[in-house]
């Protein structure tokens, strides 16, 4: 597979990523808190490696069947990381294990 198909598709997710962080941060900073935030800053950044991870995989198994295996565990990934590793209260994994 041409791998300027891989660099168009993984431009796009870069775009949906930083738009769905930019509203969780501003979501995060809407009032002032008295608690630091550094462990929702981190598990924000954790998408981006997943994702940057993901990208080089891509980039080094370019087959079309490959690509597939990829974007789908990626997603499953990113989903799960995201809504399943979490209280009902809004607390993540990571923040749980900075407090």
């Amino acid at each position: 597979m041409k791998k300027i198909y891989i660099h168009i598709l993984n431009i796009v997710g870069l775009i949906v990523l930083l738009v769905f962080n930019a509203f969780a941060y501003l979501g995060m900073n809407f009032t002032p808190s008295n608690e630091p935030l550094t462990a929702e800053y981190i598990f924000l950044a954790s998408f981006y490696l997943i994702w940057g991870v993901f990208y080089y995989l891509q980039l080094k198994l370019n087959s079309l069947k490959n690509l597939l295996i990829l974007i789908i565990l990626e997603l499953l990934i990113i989903i799960g990381w995201s809504f399943f590793w979490g209280t009902p209260y809004g607390h993540t994994l990571i923040e749980s294990l900075f407090e």
